[in-house]
């Protein structure tokens, strides 16, 4: 499986959705090294931790099912719809998962520029996944239609 496929959205705004998702889980490490955030509690730090622990396994549940199906972007080699595990839940697990760790970031490192990078995150992700279904939408037909009226984008 060729790991890189062609891009949803144009290569640039891929990686800035990419490192703005890394730098906001860094966030977790930027506290401990002492930036100062704007709130901070042991309730914050428990919460955060949950959902990056509940998002972390549901990203690699998300890997574990696609098994060698594995791309970043849009796949130029014939795949098969995924359907099962973690994909009978959602249809987005790896980006869904994304999201909740970087929730918990948020949550864990209270920061205005924390924040700033989680919506980033999201916005251009959110692009990403239209662009995606799109492109399934196409490669699977009514197999994908019937598979989107039962499982929803997130959860």
């Amino acid at each position: 499986m060729d790991p890189l496929g062609k891009a949803p959205l144009p290569w640039p705004i891929v990686i800035i959705g990419k490192l703005a998702m890394l730098f906001c889980l860094l966030f977790f490490f930027a506290k401990s090294a002492g930036l100062v955030m704007l709130y901070d509690s042991v309730a914050t730090q428990m919460i955060g931790h949950l959902l990056a622990a509940v998002g972390i396994v549901i990203v690699t549940l998300g890997f574990v099912s696609l098994g060698k199906s594995v791309s970043v972007g849009l796949s130029r080699e014939e795949t098969e719809l995924k359907t099962g595990g973690v994909y009978r839940i959602t249809r987005n697990p790896l980006s869904f998962g994304a999201f909740l760790v970087c929730g918990g970031s948020c949550i864990h490192s209270i920061h205005l520029a924390n924040f700033f990078l989680f919506a980033l995150t999201g916005v251009i992700h959110h692009k990403i996944i239209l662009k995606e279904e799109q492109f399934v939408e196409q490669r699977f037909g009514q197999r994908w239609l019937e598979y989107k009226s039962r499982v929803r984008r997130h959860i």
